[in-house]
């Protein structure tokens, strides 16, 4: 096995190492599935060159001949074809060695993780939690540059392709495509070329959103050098790129004091929503990972009602409701699991404060920051919920 995590700065990940690994993933189980047809080593190399700080981990595998790292024991058999052999040898060692980088990579650092600098701990010691100010105009040139290394590299390639010399009538360039393709969604033009200093606030997060819908990770990619050309990229899909965009994004929002973030899941994925704490956007995961598609459904409008950048007081009342009949078609459980006047009083806010039924009787007059505690405490029971289902379908003892 080749150690790659005694390597070090050499295997520095430029990606969050779970995009790498989802990708990485997918790049051999399409090779597997094409039986060693595909031209997977070019999809590996251009992988390994994107996810990675260094040119090390390609090549490294660029290198690979037999013998070369985990090295090979000569045949014994005078009548094979040897030339074939080999080949086919080598192919199994670049599987091997992608496969070793897919289990390493909980050992590999990550590039945006680096350890505090002295003046960093120096100003966490005496300030843990300092404030970010609102900065509009350095997201702005921040997201702009983001999104203009993502146009060279290809991700916006399969909706606005770079024109080749070769084509006698090469149609629009990219950019004016990119022009028509936001026209076209929210009716204003020559937004992107030329581009401006900077848009107004709604329009720079109409483009947020839009340009998450539009980037596509290419695979494959070949250099033309006739005239100057340059690279063509090909067999696209839009997933990693958009959980890279939003990655990426989503940092440069935080780090600007924004305070909306892209949404990574749910209904309302690729739309900037309110942000939240790192355990409410994972409690927020844990919900919307239900095997039960009706459930996760319900979940997933509740979320997608509550966190909207827009939600208003009815939006997040309907988003509790919704949560709340979740509650109700588990109410036995919840009685089993819990003590029988935490049940109740799940019912009891759900009822008796407007929020259900809307009756006469019922309690109106609070502030609507009450329905944020009301959201959260009953997507957190949503959840404790399924967990228990699951536990029980597992485990006949508790089941039964």
């Amino acid at each position: 096995m080749f150690d790659t995590v005694s390597r070090g700065p050499d295997y520095l990940l430029r990606w969050p190492r779970d995009l790498f690994v989802l990708e990485a993933k997918a790049i051999l189980a399409a090779a597997h599935a094409a039986h060693g047809k595909s031209d997977w080593n070019s999809e590996v190399s251009l992988l390994l060159s994107e996810a990675f700080a260094a040119d090390t981990p390609r090549n490294d595998f660029e290198g690979i001949t037999e013998g070369t790292i985990w090295g090979s024991a000569p045949s014994s058999d005078p009548w094979e074809d040897l030339g074939t052999q080999s080949r086919s040898r080598q192919t199994d060692l670049k599987r091997e060695f992608l496969e070793d980088l897919i289990a390493a990579a909980p050992k590999l650092t990550e590039q945006h993780t680096p350890r505090p600098y002295y003046s960093q701990r120096k100003t966490a010691a005496a300030n843990p939690t300092p404030a970010v100010e609102r900065d509009l105009d350095s997201a702005q040139r921040d997201w702009r540059s983001a999104v203009e290394d993502l146009q060279q590299r290809g991700y916006l390639g399969m909706v606005a392709p770079d024109p080749c010399v070769d084509d006698n009538y090469p149609g629009a360039f990219p950019d004016a495509i990119l022009d028509a393709l936001i026209e076209e969604r929210i009716g204003k033009k020559n937004l992107w070329s030329p581009r401006p200093e900077a848009w107004d606030e709604e329009t720079f997060f109409d483009l947020v959103e839009i340009f998450h819908d539009l980037v596509s990770r290419p695979r494959r990619r070949h250099f033309h050098s006739f005239n100057g050309c340059g690279w063509h990229y090909s067999a696209f899909t839009p997933r990693p790129a958009q959980a890279l965009y939003g990655w990426s994004v989503n940092r440069l929002l935080a780090r600007n004091g924004i305070g909306l973030r892209l949404a990574t899941d749910g209904e309302d994925l690729g739309r900037l929503v309110h942000e939240v704490d790192e355990a409410r956007a994972d409690l927020v995961e844990a919900a919307l990972a239900t095997t039960d598609p009706d459930r996760r459904a319900v979940t997933a409008h509740a979320i997608a009602l509550f966190r909207s950048r827009s939600a208003g007081v009815e939006d997040k009342r309907s988003a509790c409701v919704a949560l709340a009949s979740l509650l109700e078609e588990r109410r036995d459980l919840l009685k089993q699991e819990l003590f029988s006047t935490d049940e109740g009083a799940l019912f009891l806010i759900a009822n008796k404060f407007a929020i259900r039924h809307r009756r006469a009787d019922q309690h109106a007059d609070y502030d609507s920051a009450y329905l944020d505690w009301i959201f959260w405490w009953f997507l957190s029971t949503v959840a404790l919920i399924d967990k228990l289902l699951t536990s029980q379908a597992s485990d006949p003892a508790i089941s039964g």
